[in-house]
């Protein structure tokens, strides 16, 4: 009697056994929960994860990420995650609030792992004419990352890597989709040097609402001149604004550039002023809201062919 029951009992705890790892199976085998807080966050996840994950944006493609802020039913989606996956590099202002209840693991936050990122001198904010971000002590890294192709593609690359390493069992399945997607990314980099290219070399000086272009300036070999600092909530200065019109009268330049998710007023006061055209709105902060900008592809295919009609 004693050893049939301790034979049942081993039958017992190997069912048990079996019961938990099949658990712990289906659990990573289930589709990866992801919050995203950026618009080009939610396709990066979507083309990447396919089936492996399902994912839950917080923005709408149109939405400035800028004075964006979470409501509580984001706060609870955000807290049911499996990941949540951040802009980075102070885009989201609301994130450090956020973090305090979330495991370490929890929040990627994609645009701190992008090498390379172009640094703002603070100190540029309140001078005319400036290319190239420059080193200094006291600049800050610029957020707006996903407006050129290389740092696009880094971004796929460490989504990539987290996904795979979150859902082995899909790792090949993701990574073959990445590599697809990553082609489409890579193939708009030749097309944009080419059209830029036909700009002529004094005219390509980028007039913006926001400075959110440093990144697409560094890849194509643009001067950018904007109104306001890294964010849409900052305010011009009237040297700042003086210095911008002498500028656009000494080069003859004929179109600045409003953006799609900012208060263009200071803009159209440069317009009176200078007589130059307002060019097609730019995407400067994630997806358009309107047709033919809502993807990376025409997004980024929107905001070279604007540059290019308006400059040349």
């Amino acid at each position: 009697m004693f050893h049939r029951t301790l034979r049942f009992l081993r039958i017992g705890l190997a069912l048990a056994g079996l019961s938990l790892i099949g658990a712990a199976n289906a659990a990573t085998d289930a589709p990866l929960l992801i919050v995203t807080l950026h618009t080009v966050l939610t396709e990066i996840a979507r083309e990447v994860g396919g089936d492996a994950v399902t994912v839950v944006p917080l923005l709408r493609p149109g939405v400035d990420p800028h004075v964006f802020e979470p409501a509580p039913a984001d706060i609870r989606r955000v807290r049911e995650a499996d990941l949540v996956l951040a802009a980075g590099l102070g885009m989201e202002t609301y994130l450090p609030r956020l973090r305090r209840d979330l495991p370490a693991d929890r929040v990627l936050e994609v645009g701190n792992r992008i090498p390379d990122p172009v640094q703002v001198c603070t100190a540029d904010h309140g001078h005319e004419g400036h290319g190239h971000a420059h080193d200094h002590d006291h600049g800050e890294d610029d957020p707006h990352w996903w407006v050129a192709v290389d740092p696009l593609l880094a971004a796929i690359d460490i989504v990539t890597t987290e996904l795979a390493a979150r859902r082995p069992a899909a790792a090949s399945a993701i990574h073959a989709r990445a590599a697809a997607y990553r082609g489409r990314i890579a193939a708009l980099k030749p097309w944009a040097q080419a059209e830029i290219a036909r700009i002529p070399a004094n005219q390509r000086l980028l007039v913006t609402s926001h400075d959110a272009f440093r990144y697409l300036a560094r890849e194509y070999g643009l001067e950018v001149q904007p109104l306001l600092g890294l964010s849409t909530a900052d305010e011009t200065s009237a040297r700042r604004l003086a210095a911008t019109i002498e500028l656009i009268r000494q080069r003859g330049l004929r179109t600045v550039f409003a953006e799609a998710s900012a208060n263009d007023r200071t803009l159209a006061a440069i317009v009176r002023e200078t007589g130059a055209k307002p060019g097609r709105p730019l995407c400067a902060d994630g997806l358009g809201g309107q047709p033919g900008t809502d993807t990376i592809e025409g997004m980024i295919r929107h905001n070279i062919l604007a540059i290019a009609e308006g400059l040349r």
